[in-house]
């Protein structure tokens, strides 16, 4: 595990000591100052991103994760979950097609749920072929709250679906957003499903779709 952490770090520094090499290599014009500036920035953000999921996988392990229960609308969390990826699925021309049954009241965790959505649309994101579509889905069924998130494109082989729980682990057909995802997200959505007393399950047709569905109980109020 700390070989693996090792490992997904020194991508990240390494890239920020070449950006700030190359910038101070010779003189340059302020906007390319501007630019490694803004460069070194989104590598911090991945870092802080990794090294927050890492703590609250820590704290899992240790059974320091302490559920607070509120009722919160599913469907509208989710869309605030959007808002930051919004850019992101513009720049590369994602459609994303939004059937969510609203409201979508569960009995659960508010920053947690955020966690999880925030880690599975932004997922789905970085993953997604360039010009393709995501899918975002609430059912309500049998007393329970089922929140699904598609996206075209799938790398992952149907024998390995199992295995994008796991910490660290990437397939290699995948590993075209290396840099930006390091394999933590979807083991700490799990994590924190479970904690909340729900379910989470993966699927994949390769070179169609992937997706992730959560499954939870609906509020009784």
């Amino acid at each position: 595990f700390t070989a693996d952490v090792a490992h997904e770090l020194r991508t990240p520094l390494a890239g920020a000591r070449s950006v700030l090499e190359v910038a101070l290599s010779r003189d340059r014009e302020p906007e390319a100052y501007r630019q490694a500036m803004q460069d070194c920035l989104g590598i911090n953000e991945q870092m802080h991103r990794m090294v927050e999921n890492l703590l609250h996988l820590a704290r899992a392990d240790a059974n320091q994760l302490e559920v607070v229960s509120e009722s919160v609308d599913l469907a509208a969390l989710a869309r605030e979950c959007w808002e930051p990826l919004a850019g992101d699925a513009q720049q590369r021309q994602l459609q994303v097609v939004w059937r969510l049954k609203e409201p979508c009241i569960v009995e659960s965790d508010r920053c947690k749920l955020r966690l999880i959505l925030q880690n599975i649309l932004g997922n789905a994101v970085a993953y997604a072929d360039d010009g393709g579509q995501i899918w975002v889905d609430t059912i309500l069924a049998d007393g329970c709250v089922e929140f699904a998130v598609t996206n075209s494109g799938s790398a992952v082989a149907e024998q390995d679906v199992a295995r994008v729980f796991d910490r660290f682990w990437r397939g290699d057909a995948s590993r075209r957003c290396s840099g930006q995802h390091c394999g933590l997200g979807l083991s700490l959505c799990k994590v924190l499903v479970e904690l909340l007393g729900g379910s989470i399950e993966a699927f994949s047709s390769p070179g169609e779709t992937f997706r992730v569905t959560v499954r939870l109980l609906a509020s009784r109020g």
